[in-house]
Order: C-alpha cells, then sequence, then structure tokens
C-alpha cells in the first residue's frame, strides 16, 4: 500500500478568503509530495503548503491511490 501525504494548498484571491485545495499525494518524501503538487499544477508554484500529516491507510485503500498518484479535492463554496 502507498505511503500518502494530506496536504494543503492555500493561494490568495482578490477581495475574498484564500483558496484551500486538499491534497493526498503518495509519495513517500514529503517534499517529493509538494513538489509533484508544483510540477503538475504550475498556477499553485507560489501557493502556500503545509502537510498535515500521513494519510489513514484506510482512506488510502478506499480512494485506491497508488504509488505516485496525487488526488486532488477542491473545496468550493
Amino acid at each position: 500500500m502507498a505511503k500518502a501525504w494530506k496536504i494543503i494548498a492555500e493561494t490568495e484571491r482578490l477581495g475574498g478568503a484564500p483558496l484551500k485545495e486538499y491534497f493526498l499525494v503518495a509519495i513517500s518524501a514529503k517534499y517529493d509530495a509538494i513538489a509533484a503538487i508544483k510540477e503538475r499544477r504550475a498556477e499553485l508554484k507560489d501557493a502556500a503548503f503545509r502537510v498535515v500529516g500521513e494519510a489513514d491507510p484506510g482512506y488510502v485503500e478506499w480512494l485506491d491511490v497508488q504509488d505516485g498518484d496525487v488526488l486532488c479535492v477542491l473545496a468550493v463554496s
């Protein structure tokens, strides 16, 4: 089973609260996981990243996250 990190990316928006995107990244080194997000999503290169911790193995299995995968959930309101 892949080791995955829970990562939050925040980007500033004009006249509003920061936009948050939530990621599960199945790359063993957390700094490599952030680099993978920046590589795949160039518009997030200046985002503030926060590693929340390692994802629970149950979520990794449920979402079928494999080594090297980057899963994103965008919060909309």
